[in-house]
Parts: C-alpha cells; structure tokens; sequence
C-alpha cells in the first residue's frame, strides 16, 4: 500500500507542478489581437513621438505584427505600417516600454525596415 501511494505520488507530482505553472516573466509573447485598442494607442504614440523628435511627418496606418513581453511593466515591440508625407507606405519597427507604477510610456528606438 504504501508503495502504491509513493507511486501515485511519483507520477502526480509532476503532471500537478507543470499544470499549474505560469508563463515565467520576461519572456516575449506574440500579440494576437493586434486591433486592441491598447495596443493600436501605444503603437500611435510611438508613430507621435517619433514625428515630434524628427523631422519627418509620419501617419499611422496599422500595426502588422506584434510581441510583448511582462516584467516589472510591458514592453512591446511593433511592425508598424505609416504613410509617409509623400504617401508612401513605409515599415517601422518600435519598442515602447510602460512601467506598471507609471502611466507614461517610453519609445525605446523607432527605426525604419523597409
């Protein structure tokens, strides 16, 4: 009997420890609703701030492919569509990370792809 239970608990233990484990922080996640209303604000921020510190005039069109990743706040990384003051379609990637305690985020780098 007693081996049986020790068996029981052999085999158990693990199957409980792997079900109830979460997603360890740091880790980047793909974003799969891309049309959140977080995610589109934040990524028009990053579109924003990069108008206000260059001297090219961008306008968001949409987010194209997204990840972020959860620590002591939320990083996310974009592919951004714009169009630019030409109206050419152009691609950006951008980080922009937002602290928990603080309600304002931070563009990291917003750098042009293609």
């Amino acid at each position: 009997m007693l081996k049986a239970l020790i068996c029981l608990c052999l085999i158990l233990l693990p199957v409980i420890s792997v079900v109830g484990e979460k997603e360890p922080p740091g880790r980047w996640k793909r974003i799969r609703n891309l049309d959140r209303d977080y995610f589109v604000n934040i990524a028009k921020f990053a579109v924003d701030e990069h108008n206000r510190h260059s001297k090219n005039k961008l306008e968001f069109i949409r987010i194209l492919e997204g990840r972020e990743q959860m620590d002591t706040g939320q990083r996310d990384y974009f592919q951004i569509g714009v169009r630019n003051s030409e109206d050419w379609a152009e691609i950006y990637e951008a980080s922009v990370y937002d602290k928990e305690y603080k309600n304002a985020p931070i563009l990291e780098f917003f750098r042009k792809i293609r």
